[in-house]
């Protein structure tokens, strides 16, 4: 299974909607190669990144920094049952836009050692 399969499997296991491309529904976390993507640490383990943006409701809804906050919790709830996985530190929620339309979303990168 690859790193990204991992984290995908973990996702789906707690009940958490992701997506890989543009299309997407709110709320979600979107699941991308983070940057640096993958490093050698030492034979013949590797650290990948992954860039994971939680999506919320629209940024001028009331309960848009809730359902943010649930939604990280979540994620977070779901990386612990990933072995050699850090639990990533969240921005500032921000705008991001979908058809034009800002949700409230945070960004962060998440690291996966494998051996």
């Amino acid at each position: 299974m690859t790193d990204r399969e991992t984290l995908l499997a973990a996702f789906d296991a707690a009940d958490v909607r992701t997506a890989t491309t543009g299309k997407l529904s709110a709320p979600c976390v979107h699941v991308e190669p983070g940057d640096p993507w993958s490093v050698p640490v030492r034979l013949p383990g590797r650290v990948s990144r992954w860039r994971l943006t939680a999506i919320a409701g629209r940024a001028d809804s009331e309960g848009a920094f809730a359902t943010l906050g649930d939604l990280i919790d979540a994620v977070d709830i779901a990386l612990r049952a990933v072995p050699g996985c850090e639990l990533p530190t969240w921005a500032k929620p921000s705008d991001y836009s979908i058809d034009g339309v800002p949700y409230a979303a945070t960004v962060s990168t998440v690291q996966l050692a494998t051996t």
